[in-house]
C-alpha cells in the first residue's frame, strides 16, 4: 500500500478511504462495519512500528471507534446533504483528528462581513472570485461594484483581509485596557448553572505564561473552585483586567451570581474588578474583524496559529458529563479531571492568542471616511456557540 521510504514511522499515518460503512441490523440491534475485513487485511502485514487513523467518507461526523486493532474516524458521510453542515477535518502531529462543522454561508465569498448571497453575485459578476482579490484590491474599483460604494467597500474589503492574512484588522482607534491582564474560562454545569467547577486561569503570555486551575470535583461543594480563584486574584493580581470571551453573555454574571450566593464575602472585590471581553470589544462594538470562519473563541485563536492541545471537545460535552456526576457519583461516572483542565488551558491560551493580537494589531481605516456607527454587530450567534 506504500513505498517503504514515503511515510516516516515516528508521525501519525492518516488513511482516507470510502471503504468502511455501518451496518446496522434494526432486528437484533447490532452494528457492523461493512467492508472491515478486506480493507484490515491490507495492514496484517505491516510490520512497522506505526500510529495509523482511519477515516471512512462512508462514516458519519463524530463516528470514532476501535474495531479490531484499527481506530476508525467518521469522515462526515451526511454532511452537506438536507441542509447538513459540511465538515472539515484537521489531522494532527499528535494524532488527533478534529472535525469542524461549517454551514456553506461561513465560506467564500458569504463569509465576509456584510455579504449575503445578492452581493456575492454582485461581486462575482464584478470579477471578484476570491477574497484575497478583495483583500488587495483597489479599493474605489471596489467601491464600484454594483450596490456597494466606499462604506460597504472599505468593510468587505477589511473583513477580506483579515480571514485572507489570518490576521486581526483594527477599524477604530479605541485602546485596550492597560495593564497585565488576567485571562479566565470557566466551567459550569450548563447554560443556566447551578456550579462553576472550573476556573481557568492563564497569568502571561498565551505560548509561555502560567496555567493555574481552580477544581472543585465535589457537587456538593459549590463555593470550592469560586473562593481558591477569588483568594488568588485578591491577593495576587488585584487590579489587573480580568479577560474573557464572551464574558459579558456568560462567565461574568455566572462568577458574580455564584460569588453572590455561595460566597457572599468576596462581591465587593469582585464588583470592583475591571472586567474585560475581547467579543464584545472587537465584534459588536465593532473595534476590530477577527480572522476565522466564525467568531467563536476557538476558530479565530486558531486562524491566528494558536494549536490546541486537547483531544475534540466541546464546553456542551463537558458539561453534560460533569452532570452525570453530580447525578451518580460512581467511579463509572468520574469524568477525566485532567483532561478537562487541559481544554480549559487551551480556551485561556487561545484567549491569551486573541488579546494579544488586537493589542498588536494597527488600525486599518480611511483617513477620510465619514464616520460610522462601530457598535454594529457583525456576526450573529447564540449563546450556545460559545
Amino acid at each position: 500500500m506504500y513505498e517503504s521510504n514515503t511515510l516516516d514511522p515516528s508521525t501519525p499515518t492518516y488513511v482516507l478511504s470510502n471503504l468502511l460503512e455501518l451496518n446496522v441490523d434494526t432486528t437484533t440491534l447490532s452494528t457492523t462495519l461493512l467492508g472491515y475485513d478486506a480493507y484490515s487485511s491490507q495492514f496484517a502485514h505491516d510490520d512497522v512500528a506505526r500510529t495509523y487513523c482511519h477515516i471512512s467518507s462512508q462514516l458519519p461526523t463524530g463516528y470514532r471507534r476501535e474495531w479490531g486493532g484499527l481506530e476508525i474516524i467518521g469522515g462526515g458521510v451526511e454532511a452537506g446533504y438536507a441542509g447538513s453542515p459540511l465538515v472539515t477535518l484537521s489531522c494532527r502531529t499528535d494524532g488527533q483528528v478534529l472535525t469542524e462543522r461549517l454551514q456553506p454561508t461561513s465560506l467564500g465569498l458569504q463569509a465576509l462581513t456584510g455579504v449575503g448571497r445578492t452581493r456575492a453575485r454582485q461581486l462575482r459578476d464584478a470579477g471578484f472570485t476570491s477574497r484575497e482579490r478583495i483583500a488587495t484590491t483597489d479599493i474605489a474599483t471596489l467601491a464600484a461594484v454594483r450596490g456597494f460604494g466606499r462604506l460597504t467597500a472599505e468593510r468587505v474589503q477589511q473583513s477580506a483581509q483579515a480571514i485572507a492574512n489570518n490576521e486581526v484588522v483594527r477599524t477604530t482607534e479605541k485602546p485596550l485596557p492597560s495593564g497585565k491582564p488576567v485571562y479566565i474560562d470557566i466551567e459550569t454545569d450548563g447554560l443556566s448553572p447551578t456550579i462553576t467547577w472550573l476556573i481557568g486561569v492563564l497569568d502571561g503570555s498565551s505560548a509561555d505564561g502560567e496555567y493555574l486551575s481552580f477544581l472543585q470535583t465535589d457537587p456538593d461543594e459549590p463555593a470550592g473552585a469560586l473562593e481558591e480563584f477569588m483568594h488568588w486574584y485578591t491577593t495576587t493580581a488585584s487590579h489587573r483586567p480580568l479577560v474573557a470571551y464572551n464574558g459579558w453573555q456568560f462567565d461574568f454574571d455566572v462568577i458574580q451570581d455564584h460569588i453572590i450566593e455561595y460566597c457572599p464575602q468576596y462581591e465587593t472585590d469582585w464588583t470592583s474588578i475591571y472586567r474585560f471581553d475581547p467579543y464584545q470589544w472587537a465584534v459588536k462594538d465593532g473595534n476590530a474583524i477577527l480572522p476565522g470562519r466564525t467568531n467563536k473563541l476557538e476558530d479565530v485563536a486558531t486562524a491566528l496559529g494558536y494549536e490546541p492541545m486537547a483531544e475534540e471537545i466541546t464546553g456542551e460535552m463537558v458539561a453534560r458529563i460533569y452532570q452525570q456526576w453530580m447525578t451518580n457519583q460512581s467511579s463509572a461516572t468520574e469524568p477525566e479531571w485532567n483532561t478537562f483542565e487541559i481544554y480549559c488551558e487551551d480556551d485561556v491560551r487561545g484567549l491569551a492568542t486573541v488579546y494579544e493580537a488586537l493589542k498588536a494589531s494597527s488600525r486599518i481605516v480611511s483617513t477620510d471616511a465619514p464616520s460610522r456607527d462601530t457598535g454594529a454587530s457583525t456576526t450573529q450567534g447564540q449563546l450556545s456557540d460559545w
